[in-house]
Parts: C-alpha cells; structure tokens; sequence
C-alpha cells in the first residue's frame, strides 16, 4: 500500500505524499534540496509552439490551478503519460517507491557532443523512501537512481543517435528523491546496504517497464 497519492492525467502527474517531505532534485521549479508537499510533472505537446512564460511560471501557474499545497517540485516533459512505469517494494517497515514517465526522441549518451537544439523528449523520475535521509543519503540515492536509469537504458539496447554508442539517458532528464522531514534514519544507502538494494531494484524495474511503454508506442506509430 502506498503513502503517497497519485493524481494520473493525460496532461500531468501529481504526487501528494501524506506528510511534508525533504526533496533533493534537478526539477525545473524548486530544483534543489527543499522541503515540499507535491510533486508535478507537467506534459506540453512537442508539436505546439512553447509557453510565453518560463518553464518555471508555466508550472507554478498549472499547480495553482490544480489547488496543490505548496511547495510543488515541477518538472516538465514531452512524453506521454501513458509511459508511466511504477514500482514499489518493502522491507519490513521499509518502502521504496518509484514513478517514471519517458520519451526518447531527446536520447544521449553522456560525453556526446552539444547542440543548442534539444528535442523535446525526456525521463523523468520520482523516487520515494518512507524513512528520512540525511543529506548524504539523499545525494547517494540521487546517485543510486541515476546509476538504475543508466542500466535500465543499456539492458534496452537504446542508442544514442549523436555518437551511435550505448546512451545513457535523455539531454533532459529530470529526477527526484523526496523522504519524511524527520530526523534522519539513514545516513548512508550504497549498494550494501538493504536500502541501497530497494533503490536499484524499484527504480530499475519501473525504468523498464515506462522505457518498453515508449518503446511500444513508437513502434505502433512507425
């Protein structure tokens, strides 16, 4: 059973996690460390001409319309959100859960050479643990979700179209850790520890499944 509620619409996903938490992200609005009570991930069509406003007011605008508590971590991206891929696992009284949506047409390798023209097309993930993180911790599991976006893109023999080698992720990708606003109960999460092992496993598992949702879909429209 999950904590935190998801508000799923063509348009955007909200996350509305039951208590205040701490948020270490890349997100367009309140990137950072900050403390929030939602998180947004706003789409905009690829084919329509961009907002007027910054990025930032966009979502700050579509989160007032919603009604949602502040702060909002916002993000924003060209993918459906049909791609959204989920996965949660426990241990004990330890959860790890994970919401991922993706396109591809924005696909890099890291290393590739710049462009100033980006595709819209990005992965965006929200990663959750019930328990609170230090800053450390929450810097590791940022790490640690990155590490399994990385693995998740190999093992589905993407490409990289700028240097036709093995891609990484997307020149726009845009992730998030949020925990309980709590004294911290984990100092540390690498791969020996029991929430380093959740972490890998449910943001990998989640990448996978919202990476063959992109997949499916442009190869149904191909």
């Amino acid at each position: 059973m999950s904590s935190v509620r998801l508000i799923h619409h063509p348009d955007y996903l909200v996350l509305l996690p039951a208590e205040r938490c701490r948020v270490l992200s890349s997100a367009v609005l309140n990137g950072g460390l900050q403390k929030a009570s939602a998180l947004l991930n706003m789409r905009v069509d690829k084919h329509s001409p961009l907002p007027c406003l910054a990025p930032e007011q966009t979502l700050l605008d579509k989160a007032e319309a919603l009604a949602l508590p502040p702060v909002i971590i916002g993000m924003m991206t060209a993918a459906s959100m049909q791609s959204l891929g989920h996965h949660i696992e426990h241990r004990e009284a330890l959860t790890v859960e994970c919401w991922v949506t993706s396109g591809l047409s924005n696909v890099r390798r890291v290393g590739d050479k710049a462009d100033d023209h980006a595709v819209p097309g990005t992965i965006n993930i929200c990663l959750y643990i019930n328990q609170a993180l230090s800053d450390a911790a929450l810097a590791e599991a940022l790490i640690l979700l990155t590490e399994s976006k990385v693995t998740a893109i190999r093992d589905a023999e993407i490409i990289s179209p700028v240097s036709g080698l093995p891609a990484s992720g997307t020149g726009t990708d845009s992730h998030a850790v949020f925990c309980p606003d709590a004294e911290p109960q984990h100092a540390y999460c690498g791969k020996h520890t029991t929430l380093g092992e959740l972490i890998g496993r449910v943001v990998l598992q989640a990448c996978s499944i919202s990476l063959n949702h992109c997949l499916r879909s442009l190869t149904e429209s191909s």
